[in-house]
């Protein structure tokens, strides 16, 4: 049992000097990972406290975190550092995909399930192994692709081009008669997703009214009928389970923030704004304008560090069963980071959803009242910040974010601000000038 083998790992200190078994056994442990390091670099994830298995560090630094701050909790088996993995990990070529999994979750899942040997990894950690076995295997006897590869892109693609679901069972099916022996990747979509469930991003279903007077949310969430209307939070039953009224749709933004540091490829961009002054009297990105250089100049703390991010945000109503499917539009909230290139700016795969506002009709003056999660986590992020690991630099920071502008037609602009876009003074800057015709505020009228 290697947790009997390694009970030196925590038995460190003897009064204030060090014990000479601990001393060995890291020593034990740097021959280990010089054997089964990841990168042509000498370097390895250090297992310290601090570090907890997120930061690449040389030899003498891990030796030197070991002595001084110790082992992270219930270490026993060193799996960041390829200790239980294929063989096919540890030859010196570097794994994107199971560097995609140590980033995600390799250095904070729960790894109190296996404290002993004899008992199952919980739900956290066997989460983890599966992911990072997914990462290791191949799809087939000899294949240069993993499990977890082969999964990601079919995901991808089906986000890509918008494939239906039963298309890509018949693909995975075809997959599976066409590949030589047998595949470890399944016959159906749903086995796709199974392999790359781990990576997914937390969201959150929040029960609203129908008449967008109120959310099932924080102190009212388990109220029964609606505080505000009287009506009830229940529609009907179906298969035993009571089906809400209405649903609001919650993507944190945090998360994906976070993750977008935690991506080799993406954490360096995320300061291109501060690393490419701009040209005097040209205007190529959103750091060359005037709303940028007054927030920088009002709050120079929070602009201090480029790694902060500046956001818009944007709302529309959209009908997506288009004009056969009645009249209904949902209303997403959608945010873009700002911090990137001007080529990546406006990239799909940046443009956050956050929010689906649900119909049948546009909400109105109850926009704000959908908004609230949002409005929550943007303060926490602007007066508080999350703790973020960007690995370009291996170091964490606090990570704040602030809303630098809106982006919306007219109608909508009257939603997410308050203001009244119909009749006197329905343009907020022409004010008294506002041309009105018929009682209703045209748009080709701003001066």
């Amino acid at each position: 049992m290697k947790r009997r083998e390694r009970s030196w790992m925590y038995d460190r200190l003897d009064g204030r000097s060090i014990k000479p078994g601990f001393l060995k056994g890291v020593e034990e442990f740097i021959r280990f990972c010089e054997e089964h390091r990841e990168t042509a670099k000498n370097e390895y994830r250090c297992p310290c406290v601090k570090c907890n298995n997120r930061r690449f560090q040389d030899p003498d630094t891990v030796r030197i975190h070991l002595y001084s701050k110790g082992f992270t909790p219930r270490y026993w088996e060193w799996l960041c550092q390829g200790e239980g993995l294929p063989e096919s990990s540890v030859e010196g070529q570097s794994n994107e995909y199971r560097d995609m999994v140590m980033d995600v979750v390799g250095h904070n899942y729960d790894r109190s399930g296996t404290e002993a040997a004899e008992e199952e990894p919980n739900a956290e950690a066997k989460r983890f192994l599966d992911l990072l076995k997914a990462s290791e295997h191949p799809l087939y006897e000899g294949s240069s692709m993993s499990v977890l590869e082969v999964a990601a892109r079919i995901t991808s693609l089906k986000c890509e081009y918008n494939l239906p679901h039963r298309c890509v069972d018949g693909f995975v099916s075809l997959l599976t008669e066409v590949i030589p022996g047998s595949s470890r990747l399944g016959e159906t979509f749903y086995d796709v997703k199974k392999v790359v469930k781990g990576l997914e991003l937390p969201h959150e279903k929040i029960h609203a009214c129908a008449k967008g007077c109120m959310l099932f949310w924080k102190e009212d969430a388990e109220l029964p009928t609606y505080r505000v209307c009287g009506s009830d939070r229940y529609n009907r039953i179906f298969k035993g389970s009571l089906v809400p009224k209405n649903a609001l749709f919650y993507f944190p933004i945090t998360p994906r923030l976070q993750r977008m540091f935690a991506t080799k490829n993406l954490s360096e961009e995320m300061s291109w704004h501060a690393n490419n002054p701009c040209v005097k009297g040209t205007m190529a990105h959103p750091s060359d304008t005037e709303a940028w250089r007054q927030l920088d100049t009002c709050f120079p703390k929070f602009a201090s560090d480029p790694r902060n991010v500046r956001l818009g945000l944007c709302t529309d109503g959209f009908a997506p069963h288009g004009k056969f499917g009645g009249q209904y539009s949902y209303w997403p909230v959608i945010l873009n980071p700002y911090n990137f290139s001007p080529s990546m700016c406006m990239k799909r795969q940046f443009m956050f959803l956050s929010l689906i506002v649900p119909g049948p009709k546009n909400p109105k003056g109850n926009l704000d009242v959908y908004m609230q999660p949002l409005i929550l986590e943007l303060k926490q992020l602007w007066e508080v910040g999350a703790s973020t690991y960007d690995i370009s630099k291996k170091q964490n920071f606090n990570l704040r974010a602030a809303i630098l502008w809106t982006i919306s037609d007219f109608p909508a602009y009257g939603m997410l601000s308050g203001w009244s876009t119909a009749g006197n003074k329905a343009c907020p800057y022409c004010m008294e000038k506002s041309k009105v015709a018929c009682g209703s505020f045209r748009i080709g009228s701003i001066c």
